[in-house]
């Protein structure tokens, strides 16, 4: 018997009185401590809601202040942004704690602040932290480790610690390699790797290394793009300091050519390849489009007009991508050398909207946006070819209203000719 129980013992004189009470009293006891409980319980669901509360109001401050600091950071006022973000990290932190990738993402994202504000040597310190923090916590081996360590070395290039630059830099590209990506995040890491190989008197590896990022850069944009042009002059810089004068003039011939061939409208167009199947097709789609944007917006007297055409010829005849329809009506472009350019416009509008809306045939709507096109192309080029009698008669039912009527006529015939 409790000591509660012995207690009451003294007022009652039989045992079964003093069960029956101590009984009732215990039973009270559970009672209070049942109610303790359930009121415990409820006591922290509030405050467990108050705290997904205030973690959503947090983070979506946090968020705010993200936005804010974009924007800030486009109007390059960056000790604003600076502050901006400084709070956002400071509720990440308490949210999240220094280890979740989002923290990290953003304190990276900070350096390059830091950077941009004229202060190196803190941009270097922080996003030097955050790779640290990623390489422990979230990976070692991916693109975004890459990219961290990428950015560490351009910041250490800015402060002279050119043998860190050099060796971050060569982790970078190690790892990104690993990646089998050949674009233009590969090209920015290489153009830093020559950059710190330069710096440290290396500049054989950095001529080679250069040559790496630009062939990137011409796959991924052309020799005649601005990305490829404004890194040219790196690679004569290289070769001058290697004393090697031939090349570096060689270098700058051919800028010159490229500069000059850009002003007359020259762009980069793919090579002509064979096209054996259908999947090596497919595998140039891309490439397809960039041919057929070039045709469709240029003169027939434009310097690269037959290689876009011939492209586009061999291209979509072995392509199962696109399945042009060619009725008794439009099969007349083929017939003479004054309409042949524009059975290739037929072709290129045709493919065009096929490779946009990702189908293998048009529909009726479709098929009269692409003759809408080739109308497009032959006003301006029939005083270079002459007029072609099909296409003078689609302008003048256009002019009346009554070109929709016709080629909906022209569908129909062209789908029951292909049963």
């Amino acid at each position: 018997m409790t000591k509660l129980s012995l207690a009451v013992c003294k007022d009652f004189r039989t045992f079964a009185e003093v069960k029956t009470i101590t009984q009732n009293i215990m039973n009270g006891t559970k009672l209070i401590w049942k109610k303790r409980v359930l009121l415990t319980i409820a006591a922290m669901v509030v405050v467990l809601g108050a705290w997904s509360q205030n973690d959503a109001i947090s983070r979506e401050q946090a968020d705010k202040l993200d936005s804010v600091t974009v924007k800030l950071m486009n109007q390059q006022r960056y000790e604003d942004a600076i502050k901006a973000k400084e709070r956002e990290l400071t509720i990440l932190k308490t949210l999240y704690g220094e280890k979740d990738s989002t923290y990290i993402r953003q304190l990276a994202f900070s350096a390059k602040l830091y950077y941009r504000n004229k202060q190196p040597k803190e941009a270097a310190n922080i996003v030097e932290r955050a790779a640290q923090l990623y390489a422990d916590n979230v990976s070692n081996s991916n693109d975004l480790y890459a990219f961290y360590l990428d950015n560490l070395s351009l910041y250490q290039i800015s402060i002279e610690e050119y043998d860190k630059a050099k060796e971050n830099c060569r982790k970078a590209l190690t790892i990104y390699e690993k990646l089998g990506r050949k674009d233009h995040d590969l090209a920015v890491i290489l153009m830093h790797m020559a950059e710190s190989s330069h710096y440290v008197g290396e500049n054989n590896e950095a001529v080679k290394y250069e040559l790496r990022a630009l062939n990137v850069i011409s796959n991924v944009y052309g020799k005649h793009s601005d990305e490829y042009l404004e890194e040219l002059p790196y690679l004569q810089k290289y070769y001058d300091a290697l004393g090697d004068k031939k090349n570096a003039e060689k270098v700058e011939e051919s800028y010159n050519r490229l500069e000059k061939e850009k002003k007359e409208g020259y762009v980069d167009l793919p090579e002509l390849i064979d096209f054996k199947t259908p999947e090596i097709c497919r595998q140039h789609n891309d490439d397809a489009m960039s041919c057929i944007v070039y045709y469709l917006t240029h003169k027939l007297s434009a310097p690269q007009i037959d290689q876009a055409g011939q492209y586009i010829i061999k291209w979509s005849s072995a392509s199962e991508d696109v399945m042009i329809m060619m009725g008794k009506e439009l099969s007349a472009l083929v017939g003479t050398r004054t309409s042949m350019p524009y059975f290739v416009a037929y072709l290129a509008s045709y493919s065009y909207y096929c490779l946009k809306n990702n189908v293998k045939e048009l529909d009726e709507q479709q098929f009269m946006n692409a003759i809408d096109v080739l109308l497009q192309f032959y006003e301006p080029n029939r005083e270079l070819t002459g007029k072609v009698e099909l296409l003078d008669n689609y302008l003048r039912l256009q002019k009346k209203g009554k070109l929709e009527k016709e080629l909906a006529k022209v569908f129909a015939s062209q789908k029951s000719e292909q049963k």
